[in-house]
């Protein structure tokens, strides 16, 4: 049950530590061993998407400059 729990909570998204305080693990690496086989492929995609957007969306107001930096 407990690893059931575990995989399905980290494949939508919640922390480690919220999952340990759920199940009443005291240490995080208990809670990986329960979560191990979790499927976070699409997750991890989906927050590389997210980074990716944030960073487009900040050089719209951050510009490079073009002096040359002095090593």
């Amino acid at each position: 049950m407990r690893h059931t729990v575990a995989t399905t909570l980290r494949e939508a998204g919640l922390d480690e530590r919220r999952i340990a305080d759920l199940l009443g693990q005291k240490t995080l690496s208990k809670v990986r061993h329960y979560y191990r086989s979790a499927k976070l492929a699409a997750k991890n995609r989906e927050t590389m998407a997210t980074l990716e957007t944030q960073n487009a969306r900040r050089a719209q107001f951050v510009k490079p400059s073009t002096k040359s930096a002095k090593p």
